[in-house]
């Protein structure tokens, strides 16, 4: 896992955390409608990995995303662009 990766699954896991502590990163794989997140949450994961990684993304495209690892695989790009 690069470090990117690794700060990712950080900043996802304690966001999942708020909801639910006895999460691990098993969860990072898991569909975002089995871990009881609504659409506020996504934003604020989304806003979260953006001031984390320095990087602005697109809710609209992050909105759609149906598994956590899509976050993970979006925001990799982002933060590899520069």
């Amino acid at each position: 896992m690069s470090d990117i990766e690794s700060r990712i699954a950080d900043t996802m896991l304690a966001k999942l955390r708020e909801r639910d502590p006895s999460l691990g990163p098993d969860a990072l794989t898991r569909p975002v409608g089995e871990l009881d997140l609504d659409s506020l949450d996504l934003v604020e994961l989304h806003q979260q990995l953006e001031r984390e990684l320095q990087v602005k993304g697109d809710l609209k495209e992050t909105a759609g995303f149906a598994f956590l690892d899509e976050f993970t695989a979006y925001f990799v790009k982002l933060a590899n662009r520069g």
